[in-house]
């Protein structure tokens, strides 16, 4: 089967988060299974240091604007076309100048982005499905719909954030007026590239079977579960899946020490070098626990500084912390470091190397996420032998057993600094049967989380989209 993908981010050239990162696995796990793939993402040329060969010949929208196509490949071979606009995408932020604050004009950006990969997906296919990621791309299964083109498959990667607009913008997008409706793009008097994207699209899919149901309802709908019930029929929920060939403690050339299940005992010199690191006074006898998240109150992170300060100030664990965020909550954790020196570090920012050497140097990796449509984090932990503290929400709740159940892990369900002391406690105090803690660690390690494992999921969605099954 012949599947283009259209995405803002593609990991190893653009990327913010899990987005960029399945729109970069998923192409080469599809090309690897036997089917022909490319991508298609905006050319950011502040931003993206790999080299580029420009594609020659007069590029234009299905509404006469021009732009330039830009070409790379993914490290497994699969294209990738780059849309070129300078004065649309050539700048510090992929959507905004910071984290925080959104461009004002990213509703003609997105637009211009969507019209030229209609252009694109005309001119490089035949494609049998054009697989769209989240809301940035929402409008290219609305558009295809509206020129004729191929079937569309819509992946929301995070409901949360939706390509909301004034109403006013929508000539931006070069849509006829009849498709701001109640039935199309309209939305409590806005217009939403995501519901373009859910409506308009063969069949709809999330990243986790938990995600789907929940947004499904009021409480994790974000004012689009009506839409997506009555979707239900296409809507699917597919775990993500991780890069085995990049994470993997057997031949990771950034740890101290490679291992396997058959060999935990080596995992410890890989705490004992991220002790030496951080300066932590960690022996062995308590557990060491990590976070590499981005701190916001969406990770639970606001809940950290208060659920960790109890056992690390009582000397009952030892804490990591890589991420950056929200200042009140880097100043939380900043706090907690200070008030406990020796049992707990704290590296703000982040630093692809470290987080390899805390995913292979910690016992416990908490993951207190509010809600998390997937989660990819809690995934590497298990299998590099690190049990997760997860909040049962989406996708933890789909990967990670609670140990009460023989499991990989520990889940809460509140939503307070007290619910994750809780947690953390029973992590604690299961810490001390080493014998039931390490065949923990060989189940987490067991899990096949790779791409190729979902691959059957997506392949059939694929043929319905298609009208082959």
């Amino acid at each position: 089967m012949r599947v283009v993908h259209v995405s803002a981010e593609v990991h190893p050239f653009a990327m913010t988060g899990g987005l960029g990162g399945v729109a970069g696995s998923l192409p080469q796990a599809l090309a690897a299974a036997g089917h022909e793939t490319a991508v298609i993402a905006p050319y950011y040329s502040r931003r993206i240091r790999q080299a580029v060969e420009w594609l020659s010949g007069e590029w234009r929208t299905w509404t006469g604007e021009s732009f330039g196509v830009a070409s790379a490949r993914l490290p497994g071979g699969v294209p990738v076309y780059f849309v070129a606009e300078e004065s649309l995408f050539g700048r510090e932020g992929y959507y905004g100048p910071s984290e925080f604050e959104a461009y004002p004009d990213n509703a003609l950006r997105f637009s211009f982005f969507c019209r030229a990969a209609a252009a694109l997906i005309g001119s490089t296919g035949p494609w049998d499905v054009v697989h769209c990621h989240d809301w940035h791309s929402g409008l290219v299964p609305p558009m295809l719909d509206f020129i004729g083109g191929p079937p569309a498959v819509f992946t929301i990667h995070n409901l949360a954030f939706q390509g909301r607009f004034d109403a006013a913008l929508y000539p931006v997008t070069g849509l006829p007026p009849g498709m701001f409706s109640v039935e199309g793009l309209e939305f409590y008097g806005d217009f939403s590239f995501m519901k373009g994207g859910i409506v308009y699209s063969r069949a709809v899919t999330t990243v986790s079977p938990g995600y789907a149901r929940e947004i499904q309802l009021p409480s994790g709908g974000c004012g689009l579960d009506g839409v997506l019930r009555s979707r239900s029929q296409v809507l699917f929920g597919i775990l993500n899946g991780i890069d085995t060939d990049l994470w993997g403690p057997e031949d990771d050339p950034l740890i101290a020490a490679p291992y396997a299940a058959s060999s935990l005992r080596r995992k410890l010199l890989c705490r004992d070098a991220l002790v030496a690191e951080t300066c932590l006074d960690a022996p062995r006898r308590i557990p060491l626990a990590a976070v590499v998240s981005r701190l916001t109150p969406q990770k639970g992170m606001d809940l950290l500084a208060a659920g960790a300060a109890g056992p690390a100030g009582r000397g009952e664990m030892a804490l990591v912390v890589l991420g950056s965020g929200e200042r009140w909550i880097e100043d939380s954790i900043s706090a907690l470091a200070a008030d406990n020196p020796g049992r707990v570090f704290f590296r703000t920012g982040w630093d692809e190397d470290l987080s390899h050497r805390l995913f292979a140097g910690s016992d416990i990796f908490l993951m207190p996420s509010r809600f998390e449509p997937c989660g990819l984090t809690q995934m590497i932990a298990m299998r590099y032998g690190s049990l997760p503290v997860a909040r049962r929400t989406g996708g933890l709740a789909d990967t990670v057993a609670d140990m009460r159940s023989r499991g990989t892990g520990f889940l809460f369900d509140g939503d307070s600094p007290a619910d994750l002391e809780e947690a953390l406690s029973r992590a604690i105090d299961a810490f001390i049967d080493r014998r039931a803690w390490r065949s923990a660690m060989r189940r987490g390690m067991a899990r096949d989380d790779s791409w190729a494992s979902r691959m059957p999921a997506y392949e059939e969605v694929y043929a319905k989209a298609a009208d082959r099954r």
